[in-house]
């Protein structure tokens, strides 16, 4: 047994490891956008404030479809991706509830799977949103350091969803940062 990034792994069981980097709009513009709900303005962003609250909200919606509303509790990072899914057509909207959270994608790629070797991982904190492209394999988001919950939006009408299918060369040991 070796710890890659605080992740028990086997040497034949975990072949890649990832570390998991902050999301920034750069980074992630391979799997979706970027939406800075509570950093100021934003192009994207109608921002209002009362007294003691301030509040923001997309100008747009936030995804193609009419998206349904999502909660899902989630065990800690660092952890083994072992199964992924997709949604070929519709887009997915990613928000933390209250602790930052740890979402390991992959590309699209020209396979039926997603592929060790191409899974990347992001924190997004509390106050950010992620809107993944529509085919981005991704896993379930885990807590950074805890477990937690997050809210997610998407479709749940779409029949281009893959299952949870298990990645190519995986396991993937999902790390957090020291």
């Amino acid at each position: 047994m070796s710890a890659i990034d605080g992740v028990e792994t086997r040497a034949s069981v975990a072949a890649e490891s990832v570390t998991a980097e902050p999301v920034t709009a750069e980074s992630f513009a391979p799997f979706g956008r970027v939406l800075p709900m509570s950093n100021g303005p934003h192009e994207a962003l109608v921002l209002t404030a009362g007294d003691g609250w301030d509040d923001a909200y997309t100008r747009s919606p936030i995804t193609r479809e009419v998206p349904s509303l999502g909660m899902t509790s989630a065990p800690a990072a660092p952890y083994a991706s072992t199964f992924m899914e997709r949604h070929v057509n519709i887009e997915e909207a990613l928000l933390p509830a209250g602790h930052p959270i740890v979402l390991a994608v992959a590309s699209t790629g020209e396979g039926e799977a997603p592929r060790a070797e191409d899974v990347r991982a992001f924190v997004i904190e509390p106050g950010t949103a992620v809107v993944l492209h529509p085919g981005v394999w991704h896993d379930a988001c885990r807590g950074l350091g805890e477990p937690t919950s997050y809210y997610w939006l998407a479709s749940c009408v779409d029949a281009g969803s893959s299952p949870w299918t298990p990645i190519v060369g995986g396991p993937v040991a999902v790390g957090v940062p020291a």
